[in-house]
């Protein structure tokens, strides 16, 4: 009996692995470069074959990275795993924890290289311009908020030490805004979303009044707002991750004024044409991109995907200061109510820009600039923070 079931065991095990590839093979997307709706992101390219990527073994890895995306029922046999895992008490997945019906993205350490280059870039960036007001608003993640919903042998580091170790390094600067302590102090409320890895609207929201007294603005009262529930089917970066239903999906919220929301001009930029020389921006009346509630990318309806520039311009505010954030994707919800205190906000992404800023935009322009970004990202970025070296 027992070499039969041997054999069966053999058997099945030849044939899924016969027919796995065949089925791979037969419903894969006809695209060399499908997009992933639920993984927001393209998928792998068939690597180029030659007798370099051959040796230095990047065919190999780019075949493995272009089959694994394409995997006959990849989903479901993440589910599978994932489900298995949590059956013998697993709550890490694919870089998530996942606690009290919350995924928290994990940073367990950092590399002390990359941030000391961007340490370094950053007040370079600040001693070139002392005339300029410059401010840094450093933002932790879920992860650390919650941390005591851990648990006990997991190995993450401080976000809050770390903060405070990076304020303390920068020169020049004209003041560090302290995210940290308003949104430990609302834990309880819904700040950041079950299922991806930003802050709520609200959680946005109290960021920017922990920025009012440092930029010098006094902030709107949140009863002075109607909250619009845009939709309740949210399931994020996070959920992409590990794909557990368990969690429940997230609401998503626009605050807009109950009396004299302003009218807006929104820019975001489309390309730049050599001819002209010039940079073209598509033009909106709106901050809230709603065509995105209706994909899987809800957070891109706060003023669409990452792009190298966007300018909210508000004729009704009450002063004409001018304000630029140098960000990632966490500034897209927050500058909703920053556009209320300033009459033009422009966010720049370096992820997008390959030159001096300054080829695009001038400084010259701006009251304010203010950094803005999470820890997570801001720790792991290698590439684009330096860029800032690159301004005279």
């Amino acid at each position: 009996m027992k070499k039969l079931y041997k054999k069966i065991m053999i058997a099945l095990f030849a044939l899924f692995m016969v027919i796995m590839p065949a089925l791979t093979l037969i419903f894969m997307s006809p695209e060399p470069e499908p997009f992933s709706e639920n993984e927001n992101r393209y998928l792998a390219r068939f690597p180029k074959l030659s007798f370099e990527t051959y040796q230095n073994e990047k065919f190999m890895n780019g075949f493995d990275d272009w089959i694994s995306d394409r995997f006959f029922g990849r989903e479901e046999w993440i589910v599978l795993k994932n489900s298995s895992d949590k059956l013998i008490g697993k709550t890490e997945f694919n870089g998530v924890f996942i606690e009290d019906g919350m995924m928290m993205q994990i940073w367990k350490e950092y590399d002390k290289e990359i941030y000391e280059r961007n340490l370094n870039s950053i007040n370079g960036f600040l001693e070139r311009h002392t005339e300029m007001p410059t401010y840094f608003m450093l933002v932790p993640n879920a992860q650390e908020i919650y941390a005591d919903s851990l648990p006990p042998f997991a190995q993450v580091s401080s976000q809050k030490d770390f903060i405070d170790q990076f304020y303390s390094s920068l020169k020049n600067i004209s003041g560090t805004i302290d995210a940290y302590s308003m949104l430990k102090d609302n834990k309880d409320s819904y700040i950041y979303y079950r299922t991806d890895h930003h802050w709520t609207s609200y959680g946005a929201y109290l960021a920017y009044k922990a920025a009012a007294p440092v930029l010098g603005y006094e902030g709107i009262d949140k009863d002075k707002f109607n909250v619009e529930h845009v939709s309740d089917q949210f399931k994020g970066t996070l959920y992409s991750k590990t794909l557990d239903k368990s969690v429940a999906p997230d609401v998503m919220d626009y605050y807009i004024l109950k009396e004299n929301e302003p009218d807006v001009k929104v820019s975001v930029f489309r390309e730049f044409d050599p001819e002209q020389g010039k940079i073209l921006y598509d033009e909106y009346d709106s901050m809230y991109f709603r065509e995105f509630l209706n994909v899987k990318d809800k957070y891109a309806s706060f003023l669409g995907q990452n792009t190298p520039i966007v300018t909210v311009e508000n004729e009704n505010a009450e002063n004409n200061r001018s304000l630029l954030i140098i960000k990632d994707s966490y500034a897209h919800s927050i500058v909703p109510f920053l556009s209320k205190e300033y009459s033009k906000v422009t966010m720049l992404d370096l992820r997008y820009i390959q030159t001096d800023f300054q080829n695009m935009i001038s400084l010259e322009d701006y009251d304010q600039l203010l950094f803005l970004y999470n820890v997570i990202t801001f720790s792991e970025d290698e590439s684009n923070i330096v860029k800032l070296n690159m301004c005279k």
